[in-house]
């Protein structure tokens, strides 16, 4: 039986975050996020995907961590944490710009509106109660 996995790559939305250059080596070469988590001995779609669940700031701080660990040159190494911070807005997660499913589109959406007619309606009844009668 084929392995379902195999196929897995091409859905993982993880493509554009691990194909990012993050900066150029003492070489001339463009590093990708790919090529780092590789050369650090990690699965790199294994640890995309452990980063995009968690928070913006644990992704940055890992991210910068990495490539200061690479023989970039030294404005890159210098702009590692800006780099990192506009290169994590690639993963998908959880704070993510655009909803991840159809349920997260309905509550930003759907949500606040029905929060805001509730307290319409307790407002209009408050005033409805407390309003003189005679």
């Amino acid at each position: 039986m084929a392995n379902a996995d195999v196929f897995a790559l091409k859905n993982s939305g993880l493509e554009a975050f691990l194909f990012a250059e993050v900066g150029t080596e003492w070489n001339g070469s463009g590093l990708t996020i790919l090529s780092l988590l590789a050369r650090l001995g990690k699965d790199p779609w294994a640890e995309a995907a452990n980063w995009s669940k968690m928070p913006r700031a644990l992704r940055i701080d890992r991210l910068a961590d990495s490539i200061g660990q690479m023989p970039l040159r030294p404005d890159a190494l210098r702009d590692a944490r800006l780099t990192a911070a506009r290169l994590v807005q690639l993963l998908p997660g959880q704070d993510a710009a655009v909803p991840s499913s159809p349920h997260r589109l309905w509550a930003r959406i759907w949500q606040p509106l029905i929060i805001l007619y509730c307290a319409l309606a307790f407002g209009m009844a408050v005033t409805a109660i407390m309003a003189p009668h005679g």
